[in-house]
């Protein structure tokens, strides 16, 4: 292993872990440090993951050729690789989503944006999903935009299609569970009357410096639909649990 190089740029499989920005300069050198990142393909050539990304060509190796591909237990493409990283090892991982859906943003880097804030709504990064809608009120104040829509509505009603991200913020809040995303979302970009969110929701928002008047709620971002044609509150009675409340006080409701 420690002989392996990456076959794309030929340096060692390893990356530098940077300390954190707030370490005093004369700490932060000692604390860097090198981990394992290297990707393993079944034809045996190791890459960077994103030398492999920036090399990625469909299902071949693009260092040897040979065919990296398998069909899974349901008959679907996968590419099964050996991934070596920070966290340990772990074989088998399929990285085809991953080549699959960052082949597409280089494509339409115009759609990274829009990817980036539904990945805030998955993980539920309140302060990235505020800066990122905060950036943009800043842009459309700055330039004139020529779209029908812009500035907050954009980011709010952007609508993806890659597994696990599919539909709008919404959507991606209800399908991970993310309560407080869900509450921030439908605070800024539906017209769910103010008497119906709880008073604590209403100072959180105060907290994070928004204010009413940051609401575009125009379209209702309860309307929108994911790729399967579900409304927000069609998802959330399809999944039950923790939104079976939100349903009964009529809060998906347009």
């Amino acid at each position: 292993m420690a002989t392996e190089v990456c076959c794309s740029c030929h340096e060692p499989l390893l990356i530098d872990i940077e300390p954190d920005s707030d370490v005093e300069d004369s700490k932060a050198a000692a604390q860097v440090h090198s981990v394992p990142d290297d990707v393993e393909l079944s034809c045996g050539c190791h890459y960077h993951w994103e030398c492999f990304l920036d090399a990625y060509t469909i299902t071949q190796c693009p260092n040897c050729a040979r065919d990296i591909s398998s069909l899974s237990s349901s008959g679907s493409q996968q590419v099964l690789v050996t991934l070596r990283n920070e966290g340990g090892v772990q074989e088998g991982y399929d990285i085809l989503p991953a080549a699959t859906e960052e082949a597409y943003l280089r494509a339409y880097p115009e759609e990274r944006k829009g990817h980036a804030f539904l990945e805030f709504c998955r993980e539920g990064d309140i302060d990235a999903i505020i800066h990122m809608i905060k950036d943009e009120g800043e842009d459309e104040d700055e330039e004139e935009q020529e779209q029908e829509q812009g500035g907050h509505s954009d980011v709010l009603r952007y609508r993806g299609t890659f597994e696990g991200i599919e539909g709008s913020g919404l959507h991606v809040a209800i399908r991970y569970q993310q309560q407080e995303v869900a509450w921030l979302l439908l605070a800024l970009g539906s017209q769910l009357d103010w008497d119906k969110f709880p008073a604590v929701v209403l100072q959180a928002m105060q907290g994070l410096g928004l204010s009413k008047e940051d609401r575009n709620g125009e379209p209702d971002i309860r309307t929108l639909q994911d790729n399967d044609g579900r409304t927000p509150a069609a998802l959330a009675k399809e999944l039950g649990g923790v939104w079976a409340d939100w349903l009964r006080e009529g809060r998906f409701d347009p």
